[in-house]
C-alpha cells in the first residue's frame, strides 16, 4: 500500500489501534515532549495532540515512525526484513512528477509571517535555547549542477521570519558551500509532515553523483513522488506536505544556534547558517510533525539510513554477514552484526575493522552468531556475557575520524573505536558448550495459539 501523505498513513494506523489522540490542552514548552517521552520507547503508539496551548487550527503529531512495526507497515516489508527491503527498493529509482498545485498550497502566506504564532514548535528540554523543528526535510538545489535533493536537518526558530539550520551532512552542506563560493544566497524549503517513505528517503546517505533523494523516495514507494513549484524559491516541494517554509540561506552568515538536546542525549551548540523566510504554505488544519530527540524514532530512521549503507558495504565485502542493527540510544555509534555460525576468528576481526571504517560515526561493533536475535538487546547482552572474553576478543582502533556531535571528542580531534567478538565455535571448544537453550518449534506455535485464545476470551 502506498500512502500519498501523512494523513493517509495515520488513518491506516488508526485502523490498527496504533494512534493515541490527546484532547487535553498541552503546553508546547516541555509538556509535549514529556508526553512523547512516556511513549517513545519500544512499541509505543503515534501521538496526535489536538489542543496546543496558545494555538488553534493546527495539531502536532509525534512518534510516527517510532516502532519497527510502523516502519514495516510503511515499507510493506515482508517478514519485517527492513534492511533488505529498504536496500532493494531504494535501488529502483523513479523520477518525481511535477504538478501545478497541490494540497500544500491551500493556504499561502508571503507577508506578515510570524513563525512563533504560526507553529507550535516544541521546546523539548530544560536547557534548549528555544523552539525547534526536528522533522523538517530541507530541500535545495546544487547551484552548479541544478540537481535538487533533501535531508533532515534540525531547525531553530530564531525570530518571526528567521531560522537557524544545522548543516553538517551532504548534500545540502555541499550546496551551501558552493553557493557561498559564488557569493549567492541558497534557496531552501523546509517540508513538515510528509508521507513515511519520503521521510525515510530523506535520511539516505548521499555521495557525489548519487541521484536526487526524491528519485530514491519514488523507488521506496514504487511510484513517483508528486512535487509542486515553490512560491518564492526555485525549489520543488512535496505536493502533499502539511507545511512548507520557504526562504534563503544568507551567504557567509553564521549565528549561535543552541544549546539543543541532540540525538546523542547531550546538549549541543554550534555556529550555524541562517534562513530568511520568504513564504509559508500549508494545508488547512495542518499537522506539525515532530521527532523526539534521543528516542526510538530517530534511532529507527538512522538505522535505515546509515545502517543500510554499512550493511550493504559489509555484505559486499564479507558474505558471511547476515544482518546488522544499530543499538537504540547510541545515535548510530554502536552496531551489532550477525554472522554465519562458524565464521573464523580472522574473518570476524576483518568484519569488525570494515564496519568501524565504513562510517565515521561508528564507534563500537559487536559481532555475534546468527542464532542471536540482534534486535533483542537482551540476547546481545547475553552473547557478550557468555561468549566473549575481554583479553582475547577485544579489538581497539585509535586515531580515526570522529563525528561532529560526539561530545566525548574534542573539536577537530580523532576518536578511538572498539570491536567485540562475541561469536562461538572458533576457539577449539565443543559446539555443545555454546548451544543456546530453546523449546521445540511446535511448542512455541502451540503456546502462541493458547495465549491468543486466552486473550480473546478475556476480552469477551
Amino acid at each position: 500500500m502506498v500512502f500519498e501523505d501523512l494523513r493517509g498513513f495515520l488513518e491506516h494506523l488508526r485502523g490498527m489501534g496504533d494512534v493515541l489522540t490527546v484532547q487535553e490542552e498541552v503546553d508546547r514548552k516541555f509538556e509535549l515532549s514529556a508526553v512523547l517521552r512516556q511513549v517513545a520507547t519500544g512499541e509505543g503508539p503515534v501521538v496526535v495532540f489536538e489542543n496546543i496551548r496558545g494555538f488553534s487550527g493546527i495539531r502536532v503529531v509525534g512518534n510516527v515512525l517510532g516502532s519497527r512495526r510502523r516502519v514495516t507497515e510503511a515499507l510493506g516489508s515482508p517478514g519485517g526484513e527492513l534492511l533488505e527491503t529498504f536496500i532493494s527498493r531504494r535501488n529502483r529509482p523513479i523520477e518525481p512528477t511535477i504538478l501545478d498545485s497541490g494540497p500544500v498550497k491551500e493556504v499561502v502566506l508571503t507577508g506578515g509571517i510570524d513563525l512563533h504564532r504560526l507553529l507550535p514548535a516544541p521546546v523539548f528540554h530544560e536547557k534548549d535555547a528555544g523552539p525547534y523543528l526536528t522533522a523538517g526535510i530541507a530541500i535545495a538545489r546544487d547551484p552548479e549542477t541544478g540537481q535538487q535533493s533533501m535531508g533532515i536537518h534540525r531547525v531553530a526558530i530564531k525570530g518571526k521570519d528567521r531560522l537557524g539550520i544545522f548543516l553538517a551532512n551532504p548534500p545540502l552542506a555541499h550546496y551551501l558551500a558552493r553557493a557561498e563560493k559564488l557569493g549567492r544566497p541558497l534557496d531552501i524549503a523546509i517540508a513538515l509532515g510528509v508521507d513515511p517513505l519520503l521521510m525515510l528517503a530523506s535520511i539516505v546517505k548521499h555521495t557525489p553523483g548519487d541521484p536526487d533523494k526524491f528519485v530514491v523516495a519514488g523507488g521506496l514507494r514504487g511510484e513517483a513522488v508528486k512535487l509542486v513549484p515553490g512560491e518564492s524559491v526555485k525549489v520543488n516541494v512535496p505536493a502533499f506536505a502539511e507545511i512548507v517554509l520557504e526562504g534563503q540561506i544568507l551567504p557567509g552568515l553564521r549565528e549561535a544556534e543552541g544549546p539543543f538536546g541532540e540525538s546523542t542525549g547531550h546538549y549541543f551548540i554550534n555556529d550555524s547558517p541562517v534562513i530568511q523566510v520568504t513564504a509559508v504554505t500549508h494545508r488547512r488544519n495542518p499537522l506539525l510533525q515532530v521527532v523526539l530527540p534521543w528516542a526510538m524514532e530517530p534511532d529507527l530512521l538512522l538505522s535505515l539510513g546509515s545502517g543500510s549503507e554499512v550493511y550493504a558495504g559489509l555484505k559486499a565485502l564479507a558474505p558471511k554477514v547476515k544482518d546488522l542493527a544499530l543499538v537504540p540510544g547510541t545515535c548510530t555509534f554502536h552496531a551489532v552484526v550477525a554472522v554465519e555460525e562458524g565464521a573464523s576468528r580472522g574473518e570476524v576481526r576483518r568484519i569488525i575493522n570494515l564496519a568501524l571504517n565504513l562510517d565515521r560515526r561508528m564507534k563500537q561493533v559487536t559481532v555475534v552468531d546468527d542464532d542471536v536475535d540482534i534486535h533483542d538487546f537482551r540476547e546481545v547482552a547475553w552473547a557478550v556475557a557468555t561468549r566473549f572474553q575481554a583479553d582475547r576478543d577485544t579489538l581497539i582502533l585509535t586515531g580515526l575520524d570522529s563525528y561532529v556531535i560526539d561530545p566525548s571528542v574534542q573539536p577537530g580531534g580523532a576518536t578511538a573505536k572498539l570491536g567485540l567478538d562475541a561469536t562461538k565455535k572458533q576457539r577449539g571448544d565443543t559446539a555443545d558448550s555454546y548451544e543456546k537453550i530453546r523449546v521445540p518449534g511446535y511448542a512455541r506455535v502451540r503456546a502462541e495459539a493458547i495465549l491468543a485464545s486466552t486473550l480473546r476470551q478475556s476480552q469477551n
